[in-house]
């Protein structure tokens, strides 16, 4: 998983893995338009850690589902990797998503009558993989995330902090390019979130993993080698952490 990462992304180190131009987003709630992301453009490069925060309604958890091609833009493209991928199919864009862009979430969502490992190889098996490969890079991560005694219990028998670790498992099990991550300690005790974090920060130092990273959490802030401000839908800053590396 990580050192087929790290020398892919080692080779494209300063290139724009994501590109983002011109991207607006607007709403229509009654007789009413939202411009929840007003023309913003971004480049995010490879192995960077980018770390998106701002106050609640934004638009930071909306750039992030556009990036991801969950939600369309209203005007703009996003370019991943030479590939604009609104100029793909909904079916494409799904299939573009699943292999090149692990997510997680605030809250990860289980097949309940999978266990963990079986949740955490799902993804490759609905990409046509062999149950078997499946299951060895579902352990072979879950070893690497340090999750390996849950393998055979339901994800709803573990804690916050195991849940999270195993959604973290599952993101990364197909080996993707860019790991995106909306609130992902938003419900997690101190101790907890700190142990995710110092997962995104090994996942990024050592084997150079692209990460965007939307978060309230302001002990986070800081983290990361580029951090985005956002207000009213916009990029107000973009400041480069010269601590960070």
């Amino acid at each position: 998983m990580t050192e087929e990462v790290n020398k892919e992304e080692k080779e494209v180190e300063h290139e724009a893995i994501i590109k983002i131009k011109g991207l607006h987003k607007d709403f229509v709630v009654g007789k009413n338009i939202i411009h929840a992301i007003k023309k913003i453009d971004l480049s995010i490069y490879a192995s960077s850690f980018v770390v998106i925060y701002g106050p609640s309604g934004c638009g930071k958890s909306t750039l992030l589902n556009i990036i991801s091609g969950i939600d369309e833009p209203s005007k703009g493209e996003v370019i991943v990797r030479e590939t604009d991928i609104f100029n793909l199919s909904e079916d494409d864009r799904g299939e573009f998503r699943s292999k090149k862009m692990g997510i997680v979430y605030q809250l990860p969502i289980w097949i309940k009558s999978l266990n963990a490992l079986e949740n955490i190889a799902l993804p490759l098996i609905i990409e046509g993989k062999p149950s078997s490969y499946a299951m060895k890079k579902a352990r072979d991560v879950m070893k690497e995330i340090g999750i390996s005694d849950f393998a055979k219990q339901m994800p709803t028998q573990l804690s916050g902090g195991q849940q999270q670790k195993a959604g973290l498992a599952r993101a990364l099990v197909s080996n993707p390019w860019i790991l995106l991550c909306d609130e992902p300690t938003g419900n997690l005790d101190s101790a907890s979130s700190d142990e995710i974090m110092a997962i995104f920060d090994l996942l990024n130092r050592k084997y150079k993993r692209t990460i965007v990273m939307v978060t309230h959490n302001q002990a986070y802030w800081t983290l990361g080698n580029r951090r985005l401000e956002m207000k009213d839908g916009t990029v107000i800053e973009d400041i480069e952490n010269k601590n960070y590396g």
